[in-house]
């Protein structure tokens, strides 16, 4: 079974692409997460298949927990040299940021509604 499970921050915002294939277009989002391991910093691309709505609520310095699968890249450059890279693929992606603050609410049952909801782990699926 191929499954890893990795947390740490984005290094830069997320790319998005749509991709036009036979089987229906797909949306791609890549991003590099900085894992903390120790006293060194392991860089991980991901990629994550057909979840557009990363890109609103993860950003540069964003926290993330993701659960995927590693697949390793194969690739020729240009002057014929062998490349290779592992990549995880993200099936789960939780956003550990605290929730943006909503506006200001006048009743009281909806200020204890949003200081709840304010630590809560927010998921992408």
């Amino acid at each position: 079974m191929n499954q890893t499970i990795m947390t740490g921050n984005l290094t830069a915002d997320i790319e998005t692409r749509d991709i036009k294939a036979s089987t229906g277009d797909q949306h791609l989002s890549k991003f590099t997460l900085a894992c903390n391991e120790g006293e060194r910093v392991v860089f991980m691309p991901v990629e994550a298949w057909n979840m557009p709505h990363l890109a609103e609520y993860l950003h540069k310095g964003s926290k993330a927990l993701i659960s995927g699968a590693l697949k390793q890249e194969h690739w020729e450059t240009e002057e014929g040299d062998k490349r290779s890279r592992i990549v995880l693929t993200a099936y789960k992606v939780e956003f550990l940021d605290p929730a943006p603050e909503q506006p200001a609410r006048t009743n009281s049952s909806s200020r204890a509604n949003r200081s709840q909801g304010k630590n809560h782990r927010r998921r992408a699926a």
